[in-house]
């Protein structure tokens, strides 16, 4: 697919009949390019003016694209969801970006509409966390910071 878009001039796009999930990893091969045009043109009519071009450039541009993983597909008549993780590399940090990316049918085209991004997981303690000025639950009866705190 990479190869395909990369032929592809903007005009073009008009024309594409492309499924979510290829459109998907279309937009994906144009973020590794830093085609800013194409992705913009494959956002929904509805939704388009609200995407900063300078800021999906930057990403765009200032990303070494690693990979994408489609991990669920989840269409309906209209609309289709999918949850991906594109990895890239900013500042010698790899950046796992997880969402799932809504698309919405368009006078017979799919277009890129929104996204949700998972939601974090609470933590839980299995113990009660011990503040440092918090008596050792050892039972010393020093403060934590002058028992086992200081072994840490």
């Amino acid at each position: 697919m990479p190869i395909i878009m990369s032929t592809l001039k903007s005009s073009a796009v008009e024309n594409l009949q492309l499924e979510p999930e290829a459109l998907l990893r279309a937009r994906y091969a144009a973020f590794v390019r830093g085609d800013v045009d194409f992705i913009l043109e494959t956002h929904h009519p509805e939704s388009r003016d609200q995407v900063d071009r300078d800021a999906v450039k930057s990403w765009s541009t200032g990303s070494k694209w690693k990979s994408l993983e489609i991990h669920e597909v989840k269409p309906q008549d209209d609309s289709c969801v999918i949850h991906f993780t594109a990895t890239y590399e900013r500042k010698q940090e790899i950046i796992p970006h997880s969402e799932f990316a809504e698309f919405r049918r368009h006078e017979g085209r799919w277009f890129y509409f929104d996204s949700e991004f998972p939601k974090q997981k609470t933590q839980r303690r299995d113990q009660v966390k011990v503040g440092r000025n918090d008596p050792c639950p050892c039972g010393s009866s020093k403060k934590y910071k002058k028992c086992h705190g200081s072994l840490s």
